[in-house]
This record gives structure tokens, C-alpha cells and sequence, in this order.
């Protein structure tokens, strides 16, 4: 083994450099090197924003290291996020505070950037456009016409259809009328 790191473009074997790693899960992370053990080849990688119980050793020319660049499809895919412009009665998937992406309708764009939606339970809510996606084309107007003409209740992240002809009393049963 060498005592001295290989060159390898775009890395820089030194400590503190970041690059992205991959875990043993074979995630791809971005990461620090710790510490260089140059009399085996290998370093001490730090996955940013994990503990350091999960630091690993990995040889400074394994395949699990790379330049710290994102890729072209990953950009790709966010610049294209980033163009979708919304406007008022534009059907979306909106963020709840599960961190799920729910139906909604676009209500209102606010002067500071926020868009007010409409979730199909009846809430409404002032989000960020980077909790707002694009509703797919196959399910537009699919969602709203399933939902409206009943009363929709979300619990735990899941959706329950009430029929009409029940009403929620102020007992918590429901009643028949």
C-alpha cells in the first residue's frame, strides 16, 4: 500500500476536505475526512449531519468516494421543480405537518412568497413553495371530485371518507341522521 494518497480528481486527501461518501448502506452522503491513517490508505470519513458513531474507515481509493458535486440529474430535476410557476385554483400535493404531501388547491399567492392552499379537508394553510409540488397529471380533478360531497378527516397521515348522511356531534361518536 501506498503512503501517499492517489491523485484523484476533485478529492482532496487532506483533513478536513469534504467529498461525498457512501455508507455501508450504499447511500451516497456528504462528508469530512477526520483523520488519515497514511501507513494503511485509508482515512476517517464523517458523514455530515449524523453522529460520529457512524464515522468510517475507508481506503482513500475505494469506489465509495467521490468529488463533492451533485449530479447532473439531480439538478436537473430540481431546477425543473424549481420552474413550475402556481397559480390560483392550480391543483397540488402540499406538505401537512407529517411531513406528507397531501391534495390541495391553491387559494391565494402572498406578497412575502407564501402560497395559501386548501387542503381537500376543508383547513387551509400558508406554506412555502418548497413544501408545494405539482400535482401528477393523471390525478388532477380526480381527488377533488372523490372528495367533495363528503366529509374528509385526517388522522395520522391517512384519509377517511365519511359518507354525507354522518355528522360528527359534540359527543366524539358518530351520529346518524
Amino acid at each position: 500500500m501506498s503512503t501517499h494518497p492517489p491523485n484523484r480528481p476533485g478529492i482532496v486527501f487532506a483533513v478536513g476536505a469534504r467529498l461525498e461518501a457512501q455508507d455501508y448502506l450504499q447511500k451516497w452522503y456528504t462528508s469530512r475526512i477526520d483523520k488519515i491513517d497514511y501507513e494503511q490508505g485509508k482515512m476517517l470519513i464523517h458523514f455530515e449531519r449524523w453522529s460520529h458513531r457512524y464515522d468510517e474507515w475507508i481506503y482513500w481509493d475505494s469506489h465509495r468516494l467521490r468529488p463533492l458535486e451533485g449530479h447532473p440529474v439531480r439538478k436537473e430535476a430540481l431546477e425543473e421543480e424549481e420552474i413550475t410557476v402556481f397559480k390560483a385554483g392550480d391543483e397540488v400535493l402540499a406538505r401537512w405537518t407529517d411531513c406528507r404531501y397531501y391534495p390541495a388547491k391553491i387559494e391565494d399567492i402572498n406578497e412575502e412568497g407564501t402560497h395559501t392552499v386548501q387542503f381537500y379537508d376543508g383547513v387551509i394553510r400558508s406554506l412555502k413553495r418548497i413544501h408545494i409540488k405539482s400535482m401528477p397529471e393523471d390525478a388532477k380533478g380526480q381527488v377533488s371530485s372523490r372528495l367533495f360531497g363528503k366529509h374528509c378527516y385526517r388522522k395520522q397521515a391517512k384519509w377517511f371518507l365519511i359518507p354525507v348522511e354522518f355528522h360528527l356531534t359534540s359527543s366524539t361518536h358518530l351520529d346518524q341522521r
